[in-house]
């Protein structure tokens, strides 16, 4: 049976954090972090609920492993965009929609030419390669 540190240890594990990056995710020192792990401690308060939101979890799993409320696979989490993604986004939802049409299609010719050039430097360079 999984105790709770074994919890909080595989979902860190499949979110690929570190201990320390966990740590500054929660906003607690490594130490703590690694105490959970073995079970020296058990998160509580306000540190079990930032932990559960850090590891995409509910405190309930954490604690009891409840499997109603087993955490989000991994493969179904959107990473989290950057501020420059955010940032077009809010742009872009102001737009007319006439005009986000027009710009959807422009990026797409500008994605399609920037496939096709490196698709010829590509075979450009295996012609060389020969």
């Amino acid at each position: 049976m999984m105790t709770p540190g074994d919890r909080i240890k595989l979902r860190r594990k499949e979110m690929k954090y570190t201990q320390r990056k966990l740590a500054s995710v929660v906003k607690v020192s490594h130490v703590t972090i690694s105490q959970w792990e073995s079970c020296d401690t058990t998160p509580g308060g306000r540190n079990l609920f930032a932990l559960a939101s850090a590891l995409k979890c509910t405190p309930t799993w954490i604690l009891y492993g409840d499997t109603e409320t087993s955490p989000i696979p991994i493969e179904s989490i959107a990473p989290p965009l950057a501020e420059r993604e955010l940032e077009l986004l809010r742009l872009f939802a102001y737009l007319p929609e006439s005009e986000k049409e027009r710009h959807m299609a422009e990026l797409q010719s500008k994605v399609d030419e920037f496939n096709k050039l490196f698709a010829e430097l590509l075979h450009a360079r295996n012609e060389l390669n020969i």
